[in-house]
């Protein structure tokens, strides 16, 4: 069974329940942090986890502007796993974008965490790291351009074909412009603009298909 990693504020319980309720209905197990329930001194315990995990999943919500503390350690928690080649998903709500740059990430979503329908949908994702030896990913496609609210589906079904039969999610690789980042990551959206995850820099997408 794969593991993933949630970088989280506690703050976030409706959110971290509702990815909670997605990972149960996979073959995936989640790490949450919980500081409280640590040995000391608490990054062994975190650094120990992500070396465990598939990925790592941060949840980028308003609460991390609220403390230092939070963000000090969603920033080693992303530090490592950049350091152990992690891939590192940043799932961001759509009607609450946050002034928080992750300086690296592979992946992000713009998702609504009260959308059921989006949570059907991050669930399919979820589900390419199964570490079975059989990866299915035809229909996916079509499965989450008819869920997914705010013109993400649309965004997955358009690229999904090319992911069929990898080991790999179906995103779009963008590339942030601003001369001070330049990261490079995959999308599920469809938008036409947005502020780039990595250094919060105003970035526009040209989709292939657009007239």
């Amino acid at each position: 069974m794969a593991n993933i990693f949630i970088s989280h504020s506690k703050r976030d319980e409706a959110t971290v329940a509702a990815f909670c309720n997605v990972f149960a209905r996979t073959q995936h197990g989640a790490f949450l942090a919980e500081f409280e329930a640590y040995a000391v001194p608490p990054w062994t315990q975190i650094k120990n986890w992500v070396q465990q995990s598939s990925a790592l999943f941060v949840l980028l919500s308003p609460h991390l502007q609220t403390t230092p503390y939070t963000q000090n350690w969603v920033s080693y928690e992303v530090g490592l796993a950049c350091a152990l080649n992690k891939p590192v998903w940043v799932y961001e709500h759509w009607n609450n974008p946050v002034a928080f740059p992750i300086p690296y990430l592979t992946d992000y979503v713009m998702y609504n965490p009260a959308s059921q329908e989006d949570l059907n949908a991050i669930r399919q994702l979820v589900e390419v790291y199964d570490q079975g030896p059989t990866l299915v990913l035809a229909g996916l496609g079509a499965l989450l351009g008819a869920a997914l609210s705010g013109g993400l589906g649309a965004g997955v079904g358009a690229v999904v074909g090319g992911a069929i039969g990898q080991r790999r999610p179906p995103g779009t690789p963008v590339r942030c412009p601003q001369v001070h980042c330049g990261i490079t990551f995959r999308i599920y959206n469809r938008l036409q603009g947005l502020y780039c995850p990595a250094c919060r820099g105003v970035m526009y997408v040209r989709w292939p298909d657009a007239t």
